[in-house]
Parts: structure tokens; C-alpha cells; sequence
């Protein structure tokens, strides 16, 4: 087994199998990471679950962030969602401490609200 993170992308999952060594230095810049080879596999029913967590969490932030005045009072400080409840801490390991300790079941939404707004450009 390897270290490499599985993603699902829909009811599609998938996990990186090794790194491709094909590519001799030559012609391949230095500075880059070596390519990586991914396998597709089926979402398994925990899995399922815990993504589904997850969404449901990030849903209930998107919906109570503002009302609970996040973007103002927690600025330079890290916050969990999981179980319909609000979790705010220095560290991101504080935050899913906490957040697990009350909702041990829970996959948590865990997000860092940084000190200063930021504006941000989207375009495609």
C-alpha cells in the first residue's frame, strides 16, 4: 500500500498506484513532480458515508456562517462544523479534537478564516 490520497469525484473513486519514472532528467525539469499513474475504484458504503458527512457539514456552514457572525468574530482562527454545531480553536488539530469528541461519528468541515478579508478573482 502507498502513502498516495484516494478522491472521488461523484460515486467514482480513485487512488494514485505509484509515480511514472519514465521521463529521463533530460527532458524533464528538475524542479517538477514526477507524474502520477491513477486507478479508478468503486466507492465502498463507508466511504459513501463519510463523504456524505462531510457534504452535509459543509452545507450546514455555508448556511449558519453568517449568522453566526464567523467572517468577523473568528479571523486568524481555525473552525470545525460537524453535527449542526460550531467548533473554534488555534489549531486545526484543536478543532477536530473537539469537534470528534462531541460528534465522534462525524466526518467535521474544518476551515481556517484568515486575519485579513481577501478578495478573490474567479474566472474561467
Amino acid at each position: 500500500m502507498n502513502s498516495y490520497f484516494p478522491f472521488c469525484i461523484g460515486r467514482k473513486c480513485f487512488r494514485p498506484v505509484r509515480p511514472i519514472d519514465c521521463l529521463s532528467p533530460a527532458n524533464y525539469h528538475p524542479g517538477m513532480s514526477k507524474s502520477v499513474i491513477i486507478e479508478e475504484q468503486e466507492m465502498t458504503p463507508e466511504l459513501a458515508r463519510l463523504f456524505e458527512q462531510a457534504r452535509r457539514n459543509l452545507d450546514w456552514f455555508d448556511e449558519h456562517a453568517e449568522a453566526l457572525g464567523v467572517f468577523k468574530l473568528y479571523r486568524g482562527r481555525f473552525v470545525a462544523a460537524s453535527g449542526g454545531e460550531l467548533f473554534v480553536g488555534e489549531s486545526r488539530a484543536e478543532v477536530e479534537r473537539l469537534a470528534r469528541e462531541r460528534h465522534p461519528d462525524e466526518m467535521p468541515h474544518i476551515r481556517y478564516i484568515p486575519r485579513e478579508k481577501r478578495y478573490r478573482i474567479y474566472a474561467c
